[in-house]
């Protein structure tokens, strides 16, 4: 069951909704908040208040339906953070110039889902794979330390027979 909340003509830039809104995209509920509540972020704030609005109208639409609310089930399925309209003022200046500050607003939107469910069965044959793979990966372990010990023998050969050539280049000399 999806629930939905909106912030409209919120105080701050898009931009640093957008980056508090990062940080809480796919995250469970309960997860978010929590997070919200120690950003030092002045958007934290109104998200983590949108958020508990959308898990609000979750819960009334539940009991609107007869269906069982249960808040840990729900994540953070969209942060959509548009920009609103810009409030132009004029700071005077020097010599009657004047410089422009734009006061600059966004829109926040927020869906919650509930994550689906999923029963964890064992797989049949598990232990038994689990069981092998310790042999397997034993040997595994062993055959990567001979190779390794291959090519640093190579690796030693090489350049022994390179520091082997510059005496002989410079005996001939």
């Amino acid at each position: 069951m999806e629930s939905r909340a909106i912030l409209s003509f919120n105080g701050l830039t898009a931009r640093k909704m957008r980056q508090v809104a990062d940080l809480v995209r796919g995250k469970d509920v309960d997860v978010a908040l929590h997070t919200l509540r120690f950003v030092t972020k002045a958007a934290a704030k109104p998200m983590e208040k949108l958020i508990a609005s959308a898990v609000a109208n979750a819960r009334e639409k539940a009991n609107a339906s007869d269906a069982r609310f249960d808040a840990d089930a729900f994540f953070v399925k969209t942060v959509m953070v548009d920009e609103g309209p810009t409030m132009k003022r004029f700071r005077p200046r020097a010599q009657g110039r004047a410089y422009s500050i734009f006061k600059r607003s966004c829109h926040v939107k927020v869906v919650l889902d509930e994550r689906p469910v999923r029963k964890k069965q064992p797989k049949p044959g598990l232990a038994k794979a689990a069981a092998v793979g310790t042999d397997k990966a034993g040997k595994a372990d062993k055959a990567d330390k001979a190779a390794k010990s291959s090519k640093s023998a190579a690796t030693k050969t090489a350049a022994g027979a390179k520091s082997a050539k510059t005496p002989k280049k410079a005996a001939a000399k």
